[in-house]
């Protein structure tokens, strides 16, 4: 009768068999011997910011790819336009760093004002043959910008109308200053074509007055956006907001249209007067030859843009003055009475003041 092995001495042999085989197959190229190694650092990728949501951002990748992430630890707020990078760890993407912003454009208010979009490459001014025009609003929106190499596009749309040329007559002096004009007809498809050329490139961010368009143009221009619609109110002749936050389509990698909410009224308290004096359209080139650096071209001698004779139109010194006058109007209004009985309004100059009622007596 044969004896067996103890287990042990089994195991052994079992051991050393495999292990010379393996020694054996690696000498000769059979194997490769895998030695733990750490996981791949997450490797950092680029995109652009196309939509806010909360805490979460939409970042359009240059294959056509979106997806969400995260925004940096730094608690930076992203804003539309953004150039991010990303990094992915597992299913979780967030944006680790944003590059220097450029060419943004900025609601200013008593806070410091409001990013709305940045790398923006030309702003788009929507009027319309009804309500019409507003000249006042676009040196406003002009101003704001402060940015000389952003192209500024101005949309009079509803060209279908009989007073296209009154109105059309308004954008004139913002045109020789080199705005680009174009007529667009939702109705009849009119200027689209030309419109939707100037905007084959870079990023458009579109801007305007409640009840002009816009929506409408974004839905001819974007087919997919299905943006919602509204009509002039019939009583008091002024815009509804149909759109409430900033929407981002993205028609190509570099071809990028950005519909904000309209506007009734954009004011400008976070600006210094000194800014809105060199940004006013038309008055960047000869603002810097005033003898006074912080000149406000009102009244102050040797000053550029207020010469004898006059070089600027006066239509265009008018808006400028009417736009002051505003400005510090409303810049009073923001302050506040000062003391019972204080005016900040110069159309309640002429209303008695509010009195306080006494207090009841007691019996």
């Amino acid at each position: 009768m044969r004896a067996h092995a103890p287990p042990v001495i089994c195991a052994l042999r079992w051991v050393c068999t495999w292990a010379s085989y393996l020694d054996f197959a690696a000498l000769n190229g059979d194997t490769q011997r895998v030695t733990p190694t750490e996981p791949p650092a997450p490797r950092p990728t680029e995109g652009i910011v196309v939509e806010i949501h909360g805490m979460l951002v939409t970042l359009l990748l240059p294959s056509g790819e979106r997806l969400r992430a995260r925004p940096p630890r730094d608690r930076t707020t992203p804003v539309i336009g953004d150039r991010a990078t990303f990094t992915t760890e597992g299913t979780e993407h967030r944006v680790t760093a944003l590059a220097t912003r450029e060419r943004v454009f900025m609601r200013p208010n008593a806070q410091g004002g409001q990013l709305v979009a940045a790398h923006i490459d030309r702003l788009v001014i929507v009027t319309a043959v009804e309500p019409g025009p507003r000249p006042g609003l676009i040196d406003r929106m002009w101003t704001a910008l402060g940015n000389a190499t952003v192209e500024v596009v101005l949309v009079l749309n509803k060209c279908d109308l009989p007073s296209t040329g009154t109105a059309s007559a308004e954008l004139d002096d913002h045109v020789s200053l080199g705005a680009r004009r174009v007529l667009t007809s939702t109705r009849t498809g009119a200027g689209i074509d030309e419109l939707n050329a100037l905007l084959a490139h870079g990023l458009s961010l579109i801007v305007g007055h409640s009840g002009v368009g816009k929506s409408s143009i974004v839905n001819v221009l974007v087919p997919t956006a299905a943006l919602a619609t509204g009509a002039v109110n019939d009583l008091t002749g002024k815009g509804r907001h149909t759109t409430t936050v900033a929407t981002c389509h993205a028609l190509g990698p570099d071809h990028l249209i950005v519909d904000t909410p309209g506007v009734r009224a954009f004011p400008l308290d976070g600006l210094p007067l000194q800014d809105v004096a060199a940004r006013f359209p038309g008055f960047a080139e000869p603002s810097p030859r005033c003898h006074f650096a912080h000149c406000l071209h009102e009244h102050e001698p040797a000053c550029a843009v207020r010469t004898d004779p006059p070089t600027q139109p006066a239509a265009r010194l008018a808006r400028y003055d009417a736009l002051l006058a505003s400005l510090r109007e409303e810049a009073a209004e923001s302050r506040g009475p000062r003391y019972p009985g204080h005016v900040t309004k110069v159309s309640d100059r002429n209303k008695p003041a509010a009195t306080k009622a006494p207090p009841p007596r007691r019996r």
